[in-house]
């Protein structure tokens, strides 16, 4: 654990618990130790006693959920700051500011997805979080109906169309950000977004 993380922050007062703790966490995950801080050391390191934390929070996986949850609110601010005006160049734009959000902050990517911790949760049993994901792929399905406007396509083969783009950058993302390459000898991969490209122009 970085010795940041050991200093105790002493920013609680009365009113902020909540964002105390999960701004420890945060820190934690961004620095990849978040695995071995339980309950007790959160509270530590927000400078509050060892139950303050249960006020607001059941168990560490709750305070990750909500961490994950602010992941996908940050990454759907990302993709509605993102203007072009051309329905296909904006979509294919969004692969790219997809994944630069996924090699920007690696190991939060990683817990929003579960991916640390499989089996640990489903999205469906953190209400916020699944409500979060779900408003991220809500603009990824916005932006592939208006690059697919003219073809008037019924919601089945929308969220197909939505969904073969998502696995593009996820796949991309997760190559990237494992080093999954790393063991070849080209192993680099072209922007995301010149993969998704030529899918998105057959449109």
């Amino acid at each position: 654990m970085s010795d940041d993380l050991r200093k105790p922050h002493h920013a609680y007062h009365h009113g902020n618990l909540r964002e105390a703790v999960l701004a420890v966490a945060r820190r934690a995950i961004d620095q990849g130790a978040y695995e071995t801080l339980s309950l007790r050391e959160l509270a530590k390191q927000a400078g509050v006693s060892t139950n303050a934390p249960y006020r607001h929070f059941a168990s560490k996986n709750e305070i990750l959920a909500e961490v994950a949850a602010s992941g996908f609110r940050e990454l759907t601010m990302r993709f509605e700051n993102f203007v072009e005006p051309n329905a296909k160049k904006r979509l294919i734009g969004l692969c790219d500011v997809y994944t630069e959000f996924a090699v920007s902050c690696p190991h939060l990517y990683r817990v929003m997805f579960g991916l640390e911790r499989p089996g640990v949760w489903a999205f469906t049993d953190f209400p916020t979080l699944q409500a979060a994901a779900n408003a991220g792929f809500d603009r990824l399905l916005m932006a592939t109906e208006a690059a697919c406007a003219p073809a008037q396509l019924d919601p089945v083969e929308l969220h197909k169309r939505a969904n073969a783009i998502w696995s593009v950058v996820h796949g991309w993302a997760r190559l990237t950000i494992d080093g999954m390459l790393d063991f070849q000898p080209h192993g680099v991969l072209p922007p995301a977004s010149t993969i998704a490209a030529p899918i998105i122009n057959a449109w």
